[in-house]
């Protein structure tokens, strides 16, 4: 399966990094993304990416559209991929656990989270059809072992999602890459409720909160433990 990072062309340093990093796992291929800064976003409107209604930085539609642009090109290719952020430490087994566990889903996946923000709680079927878990981890434990984390072997299993928040890497199948397009285009800003956050009305602000809203109606799983972790601060996700 190709593996893309989408990393800024502008800031070539984060790319740099997440190579580094990464370096034990093959075949990453760059995306450099949308430039937010220069979106055009009357044109997007014209397009249908983007709605009147939306309420999103130029960084946050910039990001949206770089994740639209690889589904697109999972959908027209009709192959499986890894996408991932440029904030992303992947697990020192990635490349042979990932494998294993796409392997082992049912043949109509549509997409599987290897990670999510460690700030945030990430919900799931913990028995099929019978226990909601909802796990949270502690953002500063995890920002301290993450260069660990990159020399572990993890073993996971996957299980079916409900909610979570964040990008940071996840696989998606043709026929989730058009269920995605279809269900986020035009990216939007919309209230939305979220029990695992017992209940809150988040207001959307990027497209992994508009990915959140339809994992329960796909077939999403979540890799537990994860493969795949972030780096990434709460100041970064500022609705939650």
């Amino acid at each position: 399966m190709d593996k893309f990072f989408i990393s800024p062309a502008q800031t070539p340093e984060r790319a740099e990094r997440f190579l580094a990093v990464n370096a034990h796992v093959p075949g990453l291929v760059h995306s450099p993304g949308v430039d937010g800064s220069t979106v055009d976003v009357n044109e997007m409107k014209e397009k249908g990416l983007v709605a009147d209604a939306c309420q999103f930085t130029r960084e946050a539609i910039g990001s949206g559209l770089a994740h639209v642009a690889l589904w697109g090109n999972i959908a027209q290719r009709n192959v499986p991929a890894h996408i991932f952020e440029d904030d992303a430490f992947l697990c020192r087994n990635f490349e042979q656990e990932s494998a294993r566990i796409i392997a082992s889903l049912p043949g109509d996946w549509d997409i599987i989270l290897w990670g999510s923000n460690s700030d945030t709680p990430l919900q799931f079927e913990l028995l099929p059809g019978i226990t909601q878990c909802v796990a949270v981890t502690s953002e500063e434990s995890v920002r301290k072992g993450v260069q660990t984390f990159r020399d572990m072997d993890v073993t996971s299993v996957p299980l079916r999602l409900t909610q979570a928040f964040g990008l940071c890497g996840y696989a998606v199948s043709p026929a989730g890459a058009m269920k995605l397009i279809k269900s986020c285009l035009p990216l939007t800003t919309v209230n939305v409720s979220h029990p695992c956050l017992g209940g809150r009305i988040i207001t959307a602000n990027s497209i992994d909160i508009l990915m959140n809203r339809h994992y329960a109606e796909m077939m999403a799983y979540t890799s537990f433990p994860p493969l795949c972790l972030t780096d990434n601060v709460s100041a970064n996700s500022p609705n939650l």
